[in-house]
C-alpha cells in the first residue's frame, strides 16, 4: 500500500489541478462506495483548495463517464466536500479507458477551469479490470501533461494499474486489498502528490540558459516557458526559494540575481522580457563565472541548498569539466538539460552524475521534464535536498 508518512503540512504551497476519476461499477457495492467517499473526503480535506491554489474535479464512471465537479465548479473546499458526501453510486460496467479519454477531452480544458502552466494530476480509483483498453487512453492523457496516480482495490490488476499511471510505478501505483484500507493510504497519496515543497523550504536556484546563435526564437521562447513553469511550483521569496538567471553565448550575462525579485509575478515578467541575442557557446566560461553569484548569495542569508540548472542546445566551444567540478566542490547541485545537439558525455561532465542529466530532442519537449526535475530537487538525497516534513 506504499509507505505511510508522519503528518505534515504538504500542499500548502502547492498549486495544481487535481481530478479524481472514480470507478462506480457494480462490483464495488454501496457500503464500499461509502469508503471511497471517505477516502476522497479526507484526501481533499488535506489539500489547499481554492481557485488560486489547488482546484479539484471529480469524474465517476461505469460503462460511461460523467462529470460531477469541474475544476471551476466550486471556489472553496467546503463546496467540494459537501458534494463528495452525496456523490451518487450507480453500479454498471468498468470502462476505465473511456473515463481517461473523457477526462482529457472534457475536464482538463480551459473552459472547465484547467489552468495553463499549472501541474495537472489525475487520481484513478478502481476495483477491477477494465472492460475496454486503457494503454492508449492513459498515454494520451499523460502526453497532455497530466500526472496519473492509480489506486487499485481488491481485484484491480497490477499490470493494468502500471499501464495507467506515470512512471515509476512505486511512486504512482497504490494497491490495497480492501476498501477499508483506503483510509491509511490517504496521507501517503497526498504526501507524494504534493511533493512537499512547503512554505518552510529554502533554496537558492540559478538558471544558466544557452543564448547561442543555433537557438531559434521559438526555441528560446520554449526555454522561457520552461523556466516560468518551474517558478509556478515553488514558494518564491527572500526567506524561501530565491531564483537567479544568467544567459550565455560567447560571454555570460546576468539577467537577475537571487535578490533582484522577491515574488513570482515580477520574476515571471522579467523572464518574459529576456531577449535572444545569439553568439557562440562557451558553457565552460559561463560555468566558471557562476561561482561568484553563489558566493554573493551567502552575503544575504545563511547557507541553504544551492542548485544550478544548465540548459544548452549544443557542444560547448570550451571545456566544461574543471569549472563544473569547482562548482560542485562548493556543494552546488548541478542539473544539465540538453536539447537537440548536446552530447551526453558533456552533460555528464557538467552535472557530475548521469542521474542529474536530462535530454530532450526539441525545446517544445522541455515541458515534459519540468515535474521530473522538480521532483528530483525535492526528494531527499541526503543533506542537500529540500526537507520533507
Amino acid at each position: 500500500s506504499g509507505p505511510t508518512f508522519a503528518s505534515g503540512s504538504a500542499g500548502r504551497a502547492n498549486v495544481a489541478d487535481i481530478v479524481f476519476i472514480v470507478d462506480e461499477s457494480g462490483s464495488i457495492r454501496t457500503e464500499n462506495f461509502q469508503l471511497v467517499r471517505s477516502f476522497l473526503h479526507s484526501t481533499v480535506s488535506s489539500l489547499n483548495v481554492s481557485l488560486t491554489r489547488v482546484r479539484v474535479g471529480i469524474v465517476s464512471y461505469n460503462t460511461e463517464a460523467r462529470a460531477h465537479v469541474y475544476l471551476n465548479t466550486f471556489k472553496d473546499k467546503a463546496g467540494v466536500l459537501q458534494y463528495i458526501n452525496i456523490l451518487p453510486y450507480n453500479g454498471g460496467g468498468t470502462n476505465t479507458g473511456a473515463a481517461l479519454n473523457f477526462t482529457r477531452d472534457k475536464i482538463f480544458t480551459e473552459k472547465r477551469g484547467s489552468r495553463k502552466g499549472i501541474q495537472k494530476v489525475a487520481v484513478v480509483i478502481t476495483d477491477g479490470k477494465s472492460q475496454d483498453p486503457v494503454t492508449e487512453a492513459a498515454s494520451s492523457l499523460r502526453r497532455a501533461g497530466v500526472t496519473i496516480y492509480a489506486v487499485g482495490v481488491k481485484d484491480a490488476t497490477e499490470s493494468e494499474l502500471k499501464d495507467i499511471a506515470n512512471h515509476p510505478p512505486e511512486k504512482h501505483v497504490f494497491i490495497v486489498d480492501s476498501f477499508a484500507k483506503l483510509k491509511p493510504l490517504t496521507q501517503t497519496l497526498q504526501k507524494i502528490m504534493c511533493k512537499n515543497i512547503i512554505d518552510e523550504d529554502e533554496a537558492d536556484i540559478f538558471f544558466l540558459m544557452d543564448d547561442s546563435g543555433s537557438i531559434h526564437n521559438d526555441d528560446f521562447s520554449d526555454m522561457k516557458t520552461f523556466i516560468t513553469g518551474f517558478l509556478n511550483k515553488f514558494p518564491i521569496g527572500p526567506k524561501h526559494v530565491r531564483i537567479g538567471l544568467v544567459k550565455y553565448s560567447t560571454e555570460p550575462t546576468l539577467e537577475f540575481d537571487l535578490t533582484t525579485y522577491s515574488d513570482t509575478d515580477t520574476m515571471k515578467k522579467a523572464v518574459a522580457n529576456i531577449q535572444h541575442r545569439g553568439g557562440g557557446t562557451k558553457t565552460g566560461k559561463a560555468l566558471s563565472e557562476m561561482g561568484q553569484h553563489f558566493k554573493k548569495a551567502l552575503e544575504s542569508r545563511h547557507k541553504v541548498p544551492t542548485y544550478l540548472i544548465v540548459i544548452t542546445d549544443g557542444k560547448s566551444q570550451d571545456s566544461v569539466k574543471a569549472p563544473a567540478e569547482e562548482l560542485r566542490a562548493q556543494d552546488i547541485n548541478i542539473y544539465a538539460i540538453g536539447v537537440k545537439n548536446s552530447t551526453e558525455a558533456e552533460l555528464i561532465e557538467i552535472a557530475g552524475d548521469r542521474k542529474r542529466t536530462f535530454y530532450v530532442t526539441n525545446f517544445d519537449s522541455l515541458k515534459f521534464i519540468n515535474d521530473d526535475l522538480i521532483r528530483d530537487i525535492c526528494v531527499p538525497r541526503g543533506k542537500d535536498s529540500l526537507k520533507w516534513t
